[in-house]
């Protein structure tokens, strides 16, 4: 989704830093990420496979705690009555949602919601609202329900400022079911990256906010498996948050000890660890590290390193041998911290990859700032997220 010019204002008075003059030339030319389909949007996500079934505890007991009129899709009158219009839920908690859309995807629409609000400066508080496709006709009401609810049942019990805070889970005038989330209007990175104006602060600053993004999510028991710029997006307050959970799973219960191997090709290519190409079984906390690794590479170089870390890639494979001898000429442009944290980072064995624990206690991260958000204006100032 293109960016209008109120939202690179927006993204410039966010980064409040004015571009250096020099900007990073990458020693060897990177692979430009081709551009998402300007349909999409960063709230959506479409994952090389769909999503595997959850092995979650969030039940549909827990599920209808959360969504204000979830009921509706197992009331007995409502399937024998289709003519019965239920109450417009959307429109009386969350407000008008606008015609267009600001994004879609194969199994939803985001639209943008207006809620008058007395506490607002502008009168109004703005929601992002994902409105599902209808059940079809091949399919259940069981298969429907699972499907509804699975990304529901997630991000619904995560609560952290680098997240994307889930509402609820509503119906709008048209029966259609809708998952309400805050809405971000700073845009997401992947557009923000396009601009090429970040400075290497700006640059730390966003890494430090992911990786305590996940390391909560981890802390939770749940892998994203999807992380990639464009599911990154900035408030008005600079804060960076991981949004589409489409994809992720729960590889350890609350009362468990045991961590539990995810399965499945998902995410996007270029951010696909290696061991999820060739292991029926791996790591789904390994894999979200990998991805930072080229989120981080992508803020720094505008660009992905390889196309797929696959031994069909020929970019891939020379980052192996590069990286071997300790002569990846990337790395080797980057500060020793920095250059050592991601060579960890970046290992292609899953068994010695560093862990999110192990970044956070890295020296060199735990020395980056962040910024204090709603503080804009220079000196750039900063604050310590907690998990």
């Amino acid at each position: 989704m293109a960016i209008t010019n109120k939202k690179q204002t927006l993204i410039h008075k966010i980064f409040h830093h004015e571009p250096k003059s020099a900007s990073i030339s990458p020693p060897t030319s990177p692979i430009f990420i081709n551009s998402p389909n300007p349909e999409q949007d960063p709230y959506l996500s479409n994952p090389v496979t769909p999503s595997l079934e959850k092995k979650t505890i969030f039940n549909f007991a827990n599920v209808l705690g959360r969504a204000s009129s979830f009921t509706g899709l197992n009331s007995s009158s409502d399937r024998h009555s289709e003519s019965k219009k239920p109450e417009c839920t959307l429109l009386k908690k969350y407000g008008v949602c606008e015609k267009g859309s600001i994004g879609q995807g194969a199994t939803a629409v985001v639209r943008l919601a207006h809620k008058l609000s007395a506490e607002s400066e502008s009168g109004e508080k703005l929601f992002a609202v994902k409105e599902f496709r209808k059940r079809r006709k091949d399919e259940t009401e069981k298969e429907y329900v699972k499907k509804l609810t699975s990304e529901f049942c997630i991000s619904s019990t995560l609560h952290h400022e680098n997240i994307v805070e889930t509402v609820d889970l509503v119906q709008d005038e048209h029966q259609h079911w809708c998952e309400v989330m805050e809405y971000c209007s700073g845009g997401d990175l992947y557009n923000i990256i396009k601009q090429g104006h970040m400075s290497r602060v700006e640059i730390n600053c966003c890494f430090k906010q992911l990786i305590h993004g996940v390391a909560y999510l981890h802390s939770m028991g749940v892998a994203h498996r999807d992380i990639k710029p464009e599911n990154l997006l900035l408030d008005d307050q600079s804060r960076l948050k991981i949004t589409d959970f489409g994809v992720s799973d729960v590889f350890r219960m609350c009362w468990e000890k045991t961590t539990h191997l995810s399965k499945g090709l998902c995410g996007s290519e270029p951010y696909i660890a290696p061991e999820e190409f060739t292991q029926k079984e791996y790591d789904a906390r390994r894999v979200d590290v990998w991805a930072c690794g080229i989120v981080y590479y992508c803020m720094v170089y505008q660009g992905i390193p390889f196309r797929a870390a696959t031994k069909q890639d020929p970019n891939y494979q020379h980052f192996l041998e590069m990286r071997a001898v300790n002569a990846y000429e990337p790395f080797e442009k980057l500060s020793l911290g920095t250059r050592n944290l991601l060579k960890n980072i970046l290992d292609p064995n899953p068994e010695t990859r560093i862990t999110i624990e192990g970044i956070l206690e890295d020296e060199w991260f735990k020395s980056i700032e962040t910024c204090i958000h709603g503080e804009n204006q220079d000196p750039h100032r900063h604050f310590e997220p907690s998990l």
